[in-house]
């Protein structure tokens, strides 16, 4: 750190309240880090062991309502920490080029414990009671493939809708139209089978359904019926594919797929999601089969720093599947349909 990096960092606060020796003892722990533009710094909701200050450029702080501040290192305000609370309550995306000081939390000693007082924020931006749907479809590993520059678009998009309980929010052979957000109240998911209704799972505040189908193109594969009243977020299916699902599906040629195989770094799996019976028309050699509604059931088998690229007969299922995969944390990608798969 140059001289007037030093001296631009012993403006900020709290900095600037302590004792040279102090300061002094603090400079080795402060480290300065250069973003792009639309980079994300931090995520609401997530735990973070260090704390920021705008040295130049400026960011966006986005509360839970995805209303954005912006915060210009110019501004009085700049000289305090973005967002002190731990877990974050606003998400910082770099809005230009930007430089940020570092520092971790533990460092400040007592010093940190005083500095939400100094922090030139309104607290309409700060946290409520009850659950964050935003912050908890955020957590999702999905949202490492979005851009940042996207997000706000994304949340914009969103429509609120009351149900009651007992109300059929998805009926099982429609097509898809929505992807839901559960903002409150509890739902249950049920598959009719041979005229028996089977519950696949109950979901709650923050949990989302209603994908599957659109990013498969096929129809509802489960009846979803509110359990309680209760408030969704929906997102109409071309926003959903256009900010959600593009940029977390990716294919790749078999030629590609056979080169990551033999680099086998990391591992690489061909995943075929067929069922066995299709099977009987051929497959590709050395893939493995796991049908797309075992998928998940089977995912705690898999390898987790693998990668595996997902085939079927006319790339649908595989889509869907490399969109599970990525959603639960996994790196997936879809093989190009072939005539011979």
């Amino acid at each position: 750190m140059d001289s007037n990096d030093q001296e631009h960092v012993r403006s900020l606060i709290p900095f600037a309240q302590m004792p040279d020796d102090i300061f002094n003892s603090m400079i080795p722990f402060i480290t300065l880090k250069t973003y792009a533009p639309s980079k994300m710094v931090f995520k609401r909701g997530d735990a973070d062991l260090l704390l920021y200050w705008l040295m130049e450029g400026s960011v966006d702080l986005l509360d839970k309502s995805f209303e954005a501040r912006n915060r210009k290192s110019k501004d009085e305000n700049a000289r305090y920490v973005l967002d002190s609370h731990e877990p974050h309550r606003l998400t910082a995306i770099t809005t230009s080029n930007c430089r940020l000081a570092l520092i971790p939390r533990s460092t400040l000693g007592e010093f940190s414990e005083n500095l939400d007082a100094g922090i030139s924020l309104d607290r309409t931006l700060e946290d409520d009671d009850g659950v964050d749907w935003m912050s908890a479809l955020l957590s999702s590993p999905l949202f490492e493939f979005i851009p940042p520059a996207n997000i706000q678009t994304l949340f914009s998009k969103f429509e609120e809708v009351e149900y009651a309980a007992g109300e059929v929010v998805i009926r099982q052979g429609e097509p898809g139209d929505y992807f839901y957000v559960i903002q409150s109240g509890r739902t249950k998911v049920e598959r009719q089978i041979a005229g028996k209704a089977q519950l696949l799972a109950e979901l709650k505040a923050g949990d989302n359904f209603g994908q599957d189908a659109l990013v498969s193109d096929e129809p509802r594969n489960a009846n979803v019926t509110m359990l309680t009243d209760g408030t969704l977020k929906r997102l109409a299916e071309p926003d959903f594919e256009h900010l959600l699902m593009a940029p977390v599906i990716e294919t790749v040629t078999l030629e590609e797929a056979n080169e990551m195989i033999a680099a086998a770094n990391p591992k690489t799996y061909i995943l075929d999601v067929r069922n066995p019976k299709e099977l009987e028309t051929g497959k590709i050699e050395n893939s493995l089969n796991v049908p797309l509604l075992l998928l998940r059931k089977n995912m705690p088998k898999l390898i987790t720093d693998a990668i595996y690229i997902t085939t079927c007969n006319n790339g649908k299922r595989s889509k869907l599947a490399a969109y599970q995969l990525n959603e639960s944390g996994f790196t997936g990608y879809v093989l190009e349909p072939n005539k011979d798969t």
